[in-house]
């Protein structure tokens, strides 16, 4: 994903801010971990960790490793990592388009996986 691309989505304001509360209804992307060092530090420092990541024993952690495995359709934990989201007041089809592309793509799934957009 081109930076400059980012700046320019960042530029409009789009992410969602505390005070926007109650009246979101644009997009949140969730990316894997893997995805996520995808982007510079600077772009990673807007995504925050879910709930997925508190796991307070081993069973609680095997659930959230499952969960996560469903959440972004793969069977290897290893593929799946953390879960991170980002919400947005709007994004085009055009920056939906871009963040789909940073899809982690092999011969088991040929459709990618480690980004999921929900348009709220």
């Amino acid at each position: 994903m081109k930076e400059t691309r980012l700046k320019d989505q960042n530029k409009r304001n789009n992410e969602v801010t505390e005070e926007d509360g109650n009246k979101f209804n644009g997009a949140t992307i969730y990316v894997s971990s893997s995805v996520l060092n995808k982007l510079s530090q600077v772009e990673q420092a807007k995504f925050e960790i879910t709930e997925f990541n508190r796991a307070t024993n081993e069973i609680e952690h095997w659930a959230r490793v499952e969960e996560i495995c469903d959440f972004f359709g793969v069977e290897d934990p290893d593929k799946a990592g953390d879960v991170y989201v980002r919400k947005f007041k709007s994004l085009t089809v055009e920056e939906e388009s871009k963040w789909m592309d940073l899809k982690e793509k092999n011969d088991d799934i040929p459709e990618g996986f480690g980004v999921k957009i929900d348009r709220n």
